[in-house]
This record gives C-alpha cells, sequence and structure tokens, in this order.
C-alpha cells in the first residue's frame, strides 16, 4: 500500500513576528554561472558539465550566443515582481570573478556586469536588496558543501600565482561600482570556500588553509570598505566551520562582518531520513546547534544556503507524500533559523521546477505569514 503523509500529524511551527530589516532572501543561482541541474536546456546533447566544458564543446561563438540568450531570458524584472509579491526582501547574487569579462588559456568570458546593473534597478523598484556574492576564483575554493570525493571539489586557488589578486580586483571593482547603491545589502567575499581542517596530528583534510582564507578576508575587507559605508554587509564563509572563526575580525575597524552558514541535509554523514520518527526533528536540531556555534564565534549570522531537499528513504512515499514532507520540512527548517539576520534559500526557479530547490514552490505554497 503505498504511503501518504498526514501533514496534520507533523509538527508545523509557530513563528513570530520579525524585523522588517530581517534577510527573507533567494538565492539566483545559475543566472551569471550557469549550472546543468538549474538550466540543462543549456548544456543539452554537449555532454557538458560545467561553463568550461560548454565552451569548447560548442566554440567560442555559439557559446557566447547561448550565454547572452541565458542572461537576458532567466532572470527577468518578472521574477523580481515575483519574489517581492510573496514577500521576499533581498536576492543572493552569486557573480564570477570575470564578472568585467576577461581572456585566458580556458577561454573567453563575457562581462556579466550589464546583467547585474539589472539586478539592481530592479531590486530597488521591488523594494529588494542584493548581496553580491563572489561564487568563482581562477583555480576554484572548492564547496564547503560537497563531500571532497565530488567532481565539483576542486580548490587549486590559493596556488594560483594570480588568483588572489584577481579575485581582490574584482571584489574591489564590484565594491566602487555598487558601495553606495541603494539597492545593495553588502558583499560576500568568497562563496563557501573548502577549507582544509586538521583531523589529528597525522591527518589535514583537502582544501585551502584557514590562514590563507583569514588573510585574504582581511585584505578583501580593507579594499571593499574603501567604497562601501558602515551600513552596507561585508561577508565571509564560515566554510561549513563556525567554531573556528573565534577571535577573527575583532578589532574595532572591522564593522557590519557576517558570517556565512550554509545547512544542506540530504548527502553528508549527518543527514537523517525526514519520514522516519524524529527525522525532521533532528535535522532542525542540526541546524539550531550550528548557528549557536556560529554565535558562539562572535558573529550575527545568515544562512545563505539551503532548501528542502533530504533523504528519503521509504520507497513507498508517493510524489505528494514527499512533496507534503519536503514543504514540512521547509517550515521547520525556518523556525530554526529565528535567531539568525535572515537566509537565502537554494534557489529561486529551476527549469524543471524541482519542488525542493525551487523556491516557486518550496516557499510559495507556504503562508506569506509563515516565510515572515
Amino acid at each position: 500500500m503505498a504511503f501518504r503523509v498526514n501533514i496534520a500529524g507533523l509538527t508545523r511551527p509557530r513563528l513570530g513576528s520579525v524585523t522588517t530589516d530581517r534577510i527573507r532572501g533567494v538565492n539566483l543561482a545559475g543566472w551569471f554561472i550557469p549550472e546543468p541541474w538549474v538550466s540543462p536546456s543549456l548544456f543539452e546533447a554537449t555532454g557538458a558539465s560545467n561553463e568550461i566544458e560548454l565552451q569548447r564543446a560548442v566554440g567560442c561563438s555559439l557559446y557566447s550566443d547561448r550565454l547572452r540568450k541565458h542572461y537576458e531570458s532567466f532572470i527577468t524584472e518578472d521574477d523580481f515582481r515575483r519574489m517581492a509579491t510573496i514577500g521576499l526582501n533581498s536576492v543572493r547574487l552569486p557573480v564570477p570573478w570575470y564578472a568585467f569579462g576577461a581572456q585566458g588559456e580556458c577561454g573567453s568570458h563575457i562581462p556579466v556586469i550589464d546583467y547585474i546593473d539589472r539586478a539592481i534597478e530592479w531590486a530597488e523598484k521591488y523594494n529588494l536588496t542584493v548581496l553580491l556574492d563572489l561564487a568563482t576564483v581562477p583555480g576554484g575554493q572548492g564547496d564547503s558543501s560537497d563531500p571532497p570525493a565530488s567532481p565539483s571539489f576542486i580548490a587549486e586557488w590559493h596556488s594560483s600565482t594570480s588568483g588572489r589578486q584577481v579575485a581582490l580586483d574584482t571584489l574591489e571593482r564590484l565594491a566602487a561600482r555598487y558601495g553606495t547603491r541603494e539597492g545593495l545589502f553588502g558583499i560576500e567575499l568568497l562563496d563557501s570556500p573548502a577549507m582544509s581542517v586538521r583531523r589529528d596530528l597525522f591527518t589535514v583534510t583537502d582544501g585551502i588553509p584557514i590562514h590563507y582564507l583569514r588573510n585574504f578576508y582581511r585584505d578583501a575587507y580593507q579594499l571593499v570598505r574603501m567604497h562601501m559605508p558602515e551600513e552596507k554587509a561585508v561577508v565571509f564563509s564560515c566554510s561549513g566551520y563556525p567554531g573556528r572563526w573565534r577571535g577573527f575580525m575583532r578589532g574595532a575597524r572591522y564593522v557590519n562582518v557576517i558570517m556565512d552558514l550554509h545547512l544542506y541535509h540530504y548527502r553528508d554523514e549527518t543527514a537523517c531520513d525526514i519520514t522516519s520518527p524524529g527525522g525532521i526533528s533532528g535535522a532542525v536540531t542540526r541546524n539550531r546547534q550550528l548557528i549557536s556555534r556560529a554565535h558562539g564565534a562572535g558573529f550575527p549570522v545568515i544562512v545563505g544556503e539551503w532548501s528542502g531537499s533530504a533523504v528519503l528513504s521509504s520507497s513507498s512515499v508517493t510524489p505528494e507524500g514527499r512533496a507534503a514532507y519536503e514543504r514540512v520540512f521547509v517550515a521547520n527548517q525556518l523556525a530554526s533559523f529565528e535567531t539568525t539576520k535572515g537566509w537565502y534559500f537554494q534557489t529561486w526557479k529551476t527549469e524543471k521546477r524541482i519542488p525542493a530547490w525551487d523556491a516557486r514552490l518550496a516557499l510559495g505554497t507556504l503562508e506569506r505569514a509563515m516565510i515572515e
């Protein structure tokens, strides 16, 4: 017999009121950094799994045509209008290191800066803010949300001779262009870099050394603050280890610095089956513990990425039941973020309308009062 979930039997959180400046946002993944899971039509019949492979597969001319059409059509002003309509007030916008355009060994990177201009203008028109997130760097910074064996786990940025300076230059140019714009919430200095961590006396995980990240963040802070007033936030990623940043950026010269914590529950060793007894509560408890560690390091916190995706191991769960579990999971996660400065769901839209990842489905079915 097919299992059907009884929504009334699952915990629905009671959310209190929040201040109007609390972030309720979405990521715009896949817009400027195309990803197959977000926009598979871009990669169809090419065998490519990322932007560089796509350019090599189709050639520079066709690649540039495809990308420009994608930039023009994937996110439009109507998306910003719809975000505001359902109660969202901010977007986290991943931008590549070649936002201003670049030529290199790996190919031609067309600029996206004109489209970032549009995003800022649309955000201001609909009373949203934008968190600009430097999401790629030369050599790659990996992704702290991915296991080290993942194909996307390439963290060689710190070994690049010019990668650090390229990243700093891009951040400064973004700050100079948008630092005083009303629609800017702030700038995130680097998206979720994989950080090397010492497990024991003889074992260090792959990734970027924490001292390298600390020095980069300090230098980047000084550069962007030259162009951004103190009311604009400077955000840094905890790289999945919020407790390891205690004492960082504690001097009086560091103002309005926020830690970004990503919370996912679908593939790591701590992932819980949310159809099992205590599954949802276990995941939510983990959220609260990580948020508490982040606060213990001395920073305000935003949840820069999270989703409704989780482990559902029962083969008898119907599609309707899965959607119901994910909807309740989303609602309970929202309640667990109550002590943070806010959150950004991953992501606003996907071509295939993936329920656990597409905010139009995952958040659009919730009551507006619950989101707020």
